[in-house]
């Protein structure tokens, strides 16, 4: 017997996204209190039309070989890593109606697919498309109202998701599970002295729309305001899978992109400060963690640190105009004392709030409920 299985979704791609580093920062949390085996389901290309939008056609034999295991080797419970493997949940659930589930929603899908696909359109066109995506919208609310009845407990990353769950699904067991800091910036020293120069830093997974927007923002505007009070300004862009539309514009505006960091270390060294111009997103930004914890100061909007709890001119400086980004990053490059002092106030907070001790507690608290769901 095995104290518990942990399902995940396999990447298409085999990229370690912010969903795979929740998955192994759960898993190793885990771990810690518990004998426990992880399962990778892969996607089904086949077969009819997904039934939500957010959730995945999950190749057969993955979701019966995931409960051949749970009858042989009878966990405690089923830890499904998101929405995503609603049909897999369903098939656990009708299998074995005794198991107790556990969800992790790493977003409200419903809410994250609705802001992205919105997002896509010129604001004048977005009520006609919320009209002719209502159906779609509904699907995907449906999709995390079913895995809310389905499990008997729920994982969030930030309160603010909850809450959202709790007023979805009534008599469930909630709980916030924070996102874990990066395992690779543990290898940071905390005194590890920044860039000297006026290189600002965006990451992050390129091939997910948001981000792309975000590149597109810094290259149209923001980087061009900035460039006429600091001519050395410049961009640097680190990520997965970009696209050779993205390359070329960076490249045409003189600015830098590392595709495919095998380090992100040195990128944030060099960085004078992270930027995170993020108009869409959900759950919390695992890269405003991993900026805060390896002491890079961050400029962002209020939805790139959602969740976060942060506080404005203590952990990060806030941003939300061309304007305000251009005055931050500006205030930084001129203040040498302002940057350390972020720095440090907000490696502090990522640590307190997201560190191992306390998502350990968090998940202690978790596992107390679910022989009472």
């Amino acid at each position: 017997m095995v104290p518990f299985l942990q399902a995940n979704l396999v990447e298409e791609d085999g990229r370690v996204s912010g969903a795979e580093i929740r998955n192994d920062g759960n898993f190793q949390v885990l771990s810690e209190l518990l004998d426990g085996t992880r399962l990778f389901l892969r996607k089904n290309r086949g077969g009819d039309r997904r039934s939500s939008p957010t959730v995945a056609r999950l190749d057969p034999d993955d979701v019966a070989r995931l409960v051949d295991v749970a009858r042989s080797t009878g966990p405690e419970f089923i830890l499904f890593e998101g929405v995503a493997l609603l049909d897999a949940m369903r098939t656990a659930r009708q299998a074995l109606p005794d198991m107790p589930i556990v969800c992790d929603f790493h977003n409200v899908e419903a809410q994250l697919y609705r802001d992205v696909r919105l997002a896509r359109l010129p604001r004048p066109a977005r009520p006609v498309a919320r009209l002719l995506l209502r159906h779609r919208f509904r699907e995907a609310a449906e999709a995390d109202r079913e895995a809310g009845r389905i499990a008997g407990s729920i994982w969030t990353c930030s309160e603010r998701d909850a809450a959202a769950v709790r007023g979805m699904v009534e008599a469930r067991a909630v709980h916030v599970v924070p996102n874990p800091i990066p395992a690779w910036c543990r290898t940071v020293d905390a005194g590890t002295e920044r860039g000297a120069g006026r290189s600002v830093l965006f990451v992050g997974h390129l091939g997910y729309a948001p981000n792309r927007r975000a590149v597109d923002e810094l290259v149209g505007s923001i980087m061009p305001e900035l460039r006429r009070r600091f001519a050395d300004a410049e961009l640097h862009v680190g990520g997965r899978a970009p696209r050779e539309r993205l390359a070329r514009l960076l490249r045409d505006h003189g600015h830098r992109l590392t595709a495919d960091p095998p380090d992100m270390a040195p990128l944030y060294r060099d960085a004078a400060a992270a930027v995170m111009p993020l108009r869409q997103g959900g759950g919390t930004r695992i890269k405003a963690l991993e900026a805060l914890a390896v002491g890079c100061p961050v400029v962002a909007t209020a939805k790139a640190v959602e969740g976060l709890c942060l506080e404005d001119g203590r952990h990060f400086l806030r941003a939300e105009t061309t304007s305000d980004f251009v005055s931050a990053l500006s205030r930084l490059f001129q203040d040498r004392e302002l940057g350390p002092r972020l720095a440090a106030e907000g490696r502090l907070f990522v640590q307190e709030t997201h560190g191992d001790a306390e998502r350990s507690e968090a998940v202690r608290r978790a596992l107390a409920d679910i022989g009472d769901a």
